[in-house]
Order: C-alpha cells, then structure tokens, then sequence
C-alpha cells in the first residue's frame, strides 16, 4: 500500500521515553549483522567493540574519524553500531555532531536504522521540530519507516504534555498506513495516564482488545493500573487487573508493585500482603521496591516487629536493602526509642556497603534530641561529619531545638554559628528556635539583633516569628518595645492572631492595667479575631486580682455567650478570686456549674475553696469540702494543709494546728515555709514564744530555710521581751542560712537597742539602712527620738526631729510633746 505524506504541527523538541528507543534503536542498529560480510579489520574492531561494554567516548571518537577517513569507508551497519552505541551511553550531542559528518559524505548512505538514531537523539536534545525535519528526510530518501521511527515522535509530544496532538498523529499515523506497533498504543495509553486522562486510556485498551491487530502487552495494562493507584482508585485498579488475568496477559514485578503501593496507601495491608503471596506464587520474585513499600507501610502504622520480619525475609532473598529501606527502619525504631536495634540496623548498613544518607542520620538525631539526649544527638552529629555527609538545616535544627529546650541556649548559638560557617543557610524555623530560646533566658536583645539577622538575609518574619520575640518582651517587663514591635509587625502586612492580643492582655492583666487589656480585647475583635479560651482566662484572672471581681464575673458570661466555653483554668480564676472576696456562697455555685459542665475540679479548685471558706470561719464548710475532695480521687496536698492551719493559727487555735500539722506529715506530706510560718506567727501572737523558737528549730533541723518574714516574726516577739541575746541568736541563724535582713528586720533591731539603752547601735544601724538601699523610716525615726529622749540626750533627739521635719514626715502629737518637755529642760 502507498503511504501518504504524514503533516503534523508539533512542538520543537522531544525528551525521550525512558528505557526503550535508545535500547531498541541500538537493537535495529546490531539487526541481521552476522549476514553482512565485513570485508574490513577496522569494521570489524568497530562492532565487536560496540557490543562489548568497554568502548568509551573518547575511543568511540577515535574510531569514528578512522572511519570516515578510510577509503572504501565501512558500511553503513559499521557506522549505525556506533552511533547506536553513543546513543545508548547518552552522548546526544555527540551522536548529532557525528550523523551530520556522516550525511556530508558521499560514500556512505544512511538507512533508516540512521535516521531512527539521528532522531531519537533530536529528541532527547530536546529538538522535536527538527526530528519532524528528519522524518522529511526518511521520506526524500525513500526510505521505509519503522514502527520505532514514528514512536519517537509519539514518545516526543507526550512528555511534552501535548497529549492531544500525539492522538492525533497516532489516528494520522493509522489512517496514513505508517508502520505501528503495540509499543505505539502503549506510548499513547502511558501519555493520557500521565495527563490524569484514564477514562480514555481505558477506552483505548478495551479498543486494542476489540479490533485485536495489536494485543495489549504487559505495559499498557500497568500503566493503567498504576494510574488507577495513584489517582487513589483502588477499585477500578483492581477490575483493570482482573481484566489482565482473565485476558491471559502475565502482570511482572512493575504490576504488582503499583497495586501493593496503592493498597498500603489506603491502608489495606491484608490485601497487600495477600498480592505478596500471589505474586510469589506465580513465580515473579518480589523486588526492592516491593519489599520497601511493605516495610514502609508497616514502620508508618507502628508495626515494627513486622517491619522488621519482612526486611529479614527480603534479605534471606538475596535482595539488597537500599538506603531508603534501612533509614525507614531505623527511623521507626528511634522513634520507639530501640536503640540497641538502631545500633545494629545502622551497623549492619555499613557492614553492608550501604553509606548512611542524611536522612538517615536526621533520624537519629532529631528522635534523641526530642528525648532530651542532646549529647547523644551531638556525637552522632560529628559521627555524620566524620563519615563526610555534610549536615543540613534539618540535621542543625534539631540540634539547635534540643540545646533550646534543654535550656542550653549558648550551644544552641554556638551551632548556628558553625552552620552558617559550613555554609548550611538557616531557614525560618532556625531562627524561631533560637529566637524564643533567648526569649525565655530574658536575653530579649540578643532576639531583636536575631531578628534584624534574619530581615538581612532575605527572611521574611512570621507571625510566630513576632509572638516568640512580643511575648519575650513582656515577660522582661519591655511593654513599650512589644507594642513598637506590635505596630511593627501590622506596618509589615503580618496580622496579629490570637497569640499576639493574649500575650499583650497577659502582660496587661499581671501589671493590672485592666482597663487597657479590655481596650485590647476590642481591638482583637474589631480585627475578627477571635478570642480563645486562654485570652478570656487570662482577663478574667486579672480581673480579679485587681479585685474587679464583677467585672471578671461579667466577662466570664460574655465569653459563654460567645460560645467560647470555660476549662478548668477558668473556672480556678473565678472561684479562687470570689473566696478572696468571701463571697464564698457565690464559690460553690461556680464548683457546681464547674461539674455541670463535666469540668472535673482539680486540687487547685478544692484548694481555693477550701482556704476561702476557712478564712470566712466556716470550718464545718471546709472539712465536709475536704471529705469530698478525697471522696473524688483528689489528694489534699500540703496547700490544703496549710489552709487548715494557717485559719486555725489566726484563730489562736495552735493546739489544733499542730494536730493538723501531725496529720500533714503522717500522710507523707512534707511541711514547707509556709506552714511553720503560720505555726511559729500563731504561737507568737498567742504568747507562746517559747513554742515559737522551738518550731524555728524544728523547721531548721528538717532542711526547710526560714525566709525572712519567719524572721521577722520570731524578732518581733522577742523585741517585745527586750532580750538582746536571743535576738542575736536569731540574727547569727539568719546569717548562717543565707537570708538577707530586709527593712522591717533593721525596724526591729533599732527597737530592741533602742529598748536595751543601746542607742550607739540603734543609730548606726539606722545609717547603715539608707547605705542598704532603704529609704528613711518614721517607725525608726519615732523610735530613736525616743530612746534619745528617755537618756536626756536633747540634742540627738532634736537633731533626728529636725531631719524627720526636712524628709517630710509629720510627728505623732505624744512624740512632739515629748520634745517639747525636752527643751524645757
């Protein structure tokens, strides 16, 4: 039949279709050669050359220039196996620059296993349109295409995407009787898969089936089937390879591996392990990537034991793991923290031959930072050094971030110092990591500079980037720092979210500037941002702290109103600021919308009310509370302890706090400063100082310091008996445990001289305060002039009157009066 000139527009160049015209041009290039008589040695040399694996580029060259300076030149057979050979090793350029010198000379024609080479080469140069040029030229030199010839340009507009216009010529090609095969169906089938087309790759296939003049291969299924499975369409997959079966077309190794993925990515490991079983008993051996599917689905799911059975199993094979194979492994066993299975897995990669990758060690690495092994995760960082894999950002974050939490900020800064020395550029999250790490030590410039770092190598800041470094500022107290960098981020396109307006309110509510936290509240809603559950909780703490107990309470309703619906925290902050007001009636009825709610109440809930009702005198309220906290599962702990005594201590009850006390440590409970204060305050006040110093005693001898107001307190008994000795006493074990006397110690001092006729001492204690920092004291003052005054030393005491008059302190009428009398004198 006479073929008919073939026009198609297509594009201007080609890639090639992986694995198939460079072997099959170099097949049609060796074609019939032990019929053609080699009359030369030099021919000869060339193929038995070409068919060996040794020949290389610059030795090709060489022969090539033989060749073509020879007269009478080799055969074209001679000429096609070595640019077959060329074209096989990739060297399209050279293989151009070759076919070109070829066709120049007049002694040699090319055939069309030539012109096939010369265009598969066009086409992996990317140089379609010159490939359509050639195929002009097969035609001008009556030479007879091959089904190979027209499959190149097929294979060139599919992976340009053009998969309409490959139709197209496929249909010309079949209208026009130009040779086609069922590689040519395949080429099309693969090029509407790839394009996402596969209802028409299916009704290709059905068409290949009905007319029967190409009978679908192996390839053209799988495709399909691979297709199906990434499309996530298991079911038409499967109907796709049952259709395979029933036809008699043998799936291969490529077919089953495309559905065991698919059904692991659903999650169907039965299924995938049933094909395993199958596909073992039809005789097709499983390949790597078969097995390292298996083995990835099984690490993803936790199935490690499994995992592990199956990477045995490949090895009794005779299959060898890859890299990838083994980092999955080690990475899941990290992660159940098997490290002595870590160890031998990543021993038995070297042994192997397999060199660990960076993944592999970003695995390690990041799974014991995460434990806090940051000095693990660094040996295992130089190990990788030594090993010259060359760290990434990945590898230096997860370091950085272990130094960070384990509260190792200066390591951390040392890393990135050493990563951009290595050249390894920090990313975002580098400088977040470090950002907030600073942050936390209250380091708050060393983050700002790490900010203006980060704004000159071309980062743009996040907005968590802002919250970590406008947090850290208020945490330091640097209000007017967090709003410039606040109006900062919003001048710069960053919008605030929830975190930004909860760290201002925070910082707000703790200084009790609650009137502008609420002002910030409407700012964060007028920018439709929606207050959480923290921002409410962190207002209505507030609130109550700066005893707006009405306003917190108000709150706490619009934010159930907003459907934002209170925790435990919340609830803590209302009834713990309502028993501070004693409005403990209004307490319990938080406690019981608390549970209505299925809130669980904590010890801090109990402990709250508990403390509330025992400083409003309702103990019968108190103990029944406690009964049923214990009732619930809720330990009391030493704060409830303290509650009891402390109420108990003010009422002059010491014999039943000691009770308590006893209690306290017969429940394994050991006291703190808290409870021997209130112990050591209630039998002072209830003339019991005797108890009082021997509870000081028994709080020493039990490693639990005094801090300064327990001191305080024993002196201010003693002071009332004017015993110099054992205030001493007091003052030497005060030194010996490190607590610094503070105002009201020195106050106390000067009473006891000024008490004991020691007014030397009284004074200079009293200069010594202000080289302390204290500022001047009436108290003192009043206390001084007096024991001056019951000495007759009139000057000192109109002296000390004179300076209370020049500091802008006023005289109590008794004490004027009483210098009055001693002017008279």
């Amino acid at each position: 039949m006479k073929m008919k000139r073939l026009t198609c527009k297509v594009p201007c160049f080609v890639p090639l279709f992986p694995g198939n015209i460079n072997s099959l041009v170099f097949y049609f290039s060796t074609f019939s050669h032990e019929n053609v008589n080699v009359g030369s040695h030099l021919e000869k040399l060339v193929i038995d050359k070409c068919k060996s694996t040794s020949l290389k580029l610059d030795e090709a060259m060489g022969l090539f220039n033989s060749m073509i300076s020879v007269r009478p030149m080799p055969s074209i057979w001679a000429f096609n196996h070595l640019l077959g050979a060329l074209s096989k090793m990739k060297h399209y350029s050279t293989v151009f620059s070759l076919s070109k010198q070829m066709m120049a000379c007049n002694d040699v024609q090319p055939d069309i296993f030539t012109v096939t080479t010369f265009m598969n080469c066009l086409c992996n140069l990317k140089k379609l349109d010159l490939g359509f040029s050639v195929l002009a030229l097969v035609f001008k030199l009556g030479l007879q295409p091959t089904p190979y010839t027209m499959n190149a340009l097929l294979l060139g507009l599919c992976n340009e995407g053009k998969i309409n216009q490959a139709v197209q010529l496929f249909q010309k090609i079949e209208e026009n009787g130009y040779p086609c095969n069922e590689q040519s169906s395949g080429i099309i089938i693969r090029g509407l898969c790839k394009s996402g087309n596969l209802s028409s790759a299916v009704d290709m296939l059905k068409e290949m089936n009905e007319n029967g003049r190409f009978k679908p291969h192996v390839f053209c299924y799988t495709t399909i089937i691979d297709g199906f499975c990434k499309e996530r369409q298991m079911d038409k997959a499967l109907l796709i390879f049952q259709d395979m079966l029933d036809r008699g077309v043998e799936p291969n190794v490529v077919t089953f591996n495309s559905l065991i993925h698919g059904l692991c990515s659903f999650g169907q490991w039965n299924e995938a392990k049933s094909l395993l079983d199958d596909m073992i008993n039809q005789g097709i051996s499983p390949d790597a990537y078969t097995f390292s599917t298996l083995i990835a689905h099984l690490c993803k799911n936790g199935e490690i034991e499994e995992a592990v059975s199956l990477f045995k199993l490949m090895s009794q094979r005779g299959i060898r793991a890859d890299v990838v194979t083994y980092t999955t492994i080690i990475h899941v066993l990290c992660k159940s923290g098997d490290w002595e299975r870590v160890t031998n897995f990543f021993q038995d990669m070297i042994d192997c031959g397999i060199s660990p990758n960076v993944v592999t060690f970003n695995s390690m690495i990041d799974t014991l930072c995460k434990e806090g092994k940051t000095g693990m995760a660094f040996e295992i960082f130089e190990l990788m050094t030594c090993k010259g894999v060359k760290p990434d950002v990945v590898t230096y974050n997860s370091l950085i971030q272990g130094f960070c939490h384990s509260g190792r900020w200066k390591e951390a800064t040392s890393l990135f110092n050493r990563m951009m020395s290595d050249g390894v550029h920090p990313d975002i999250l580098t400088f977040n990591l470090l950002m907030n790490a600073l942050c936390k030590e209250k380091r708050t410039e060393e983050a700002i500079a790490m900010l203006e770092l980060m704004i000159q190598r071309d980062l743009e800041p996040s907005i968590v980037t802002y919250n970590t470094l406008i947090c850290g500022l208020c945490n330091s107290g640097q209000w007017a720092e967090a709003t410039n960098l606040f109006h900062k981020m919003m001048n710069e396109g960053v919008n605030p979210d929830v975190v930004t307006f909860t760290s201002l309110i925070n910082y707000l509510c703790k200084e009790r500037r609650t009137g502008e936290a609420i002002t910030m509240l409407e700012l964060m809603i007028q920018r439709d941002v929606k207050p959480n559950i923290v921002t409410y909780s962190s207002l209505i703490h507030g609130l109550f702290n700066a005893g707006q107990w009405e306003e917190g309470t108000s709150l706490f309703i619009r934010m159930m109103d907003e459907g934002v619906n209170p925790n435990v925290v919340t609830f803590n902050s209302l009834i713990n600021g309502l028993c501070k007001e004693k409005r403990t009636e209004e307490a319990i009825t938080m406690l019981e919308l608390m549970i209505q709610r299925d809130l669980k109440p904590d010890i801090v809930t109990y402990n709250s009310l508990i403390d509330g009702l025992c400083n409003s005198g309702q103990w019968a309220e108190a103990a029944s509370l406690c009964s049923r906290m214990m009732n619930e599962g809720v330990n009391p702990n030493v704060v409830t302890f303290n509650s009891f005594i402390s109420a108990l201590c003010k009422e002059k009850r010491i014999e039943e706090a000691i009770t308590m006390l006893e209690l306290m440590i017969s429940s394994d409970l050991k006291p703190d400063t808290i409870t021997y204060r209130s112990l050591i305050d209630g039998s002072c006040n209830s003339g019991k100082r005797a108890e009082a110093t021997s509870l000081l005693s028994k709080m020493v001898n039990q490693d639990i310091v005094p801090d300064v107001v327990t001191f305080n307190i024993v002196l201010s008994a003693v002071s009332k008996q004017g015993t110099m000795t054992k205030a001493h006493e007091v003052l030497k074990l005060m030194n010996q445990k490190g607590v610094k006397p503070d105002e009201i110690t020195n106050r106390l001092m000067i009473r006891i001289y000024c008490l004991q006729g020691e007014m030397d001492k009284a004074k200079d204690l009293f200069d010594s305060m202000a080289i302390q920092g204290f500022a001047p004291d009436l108290a003192a003052y009043k206390m001084l002039i007096n024991g001056y005054a019951k000495q007759n030393r009139k000057d000192e005491a109109l002296r000390l009157a004179e300076e209370v008059h020049q500091q802008g302190f006023t005289l109590d009428e008794a004490t004027q009066n009483m210098l009055r009398g001693l002017t008279k004198l």
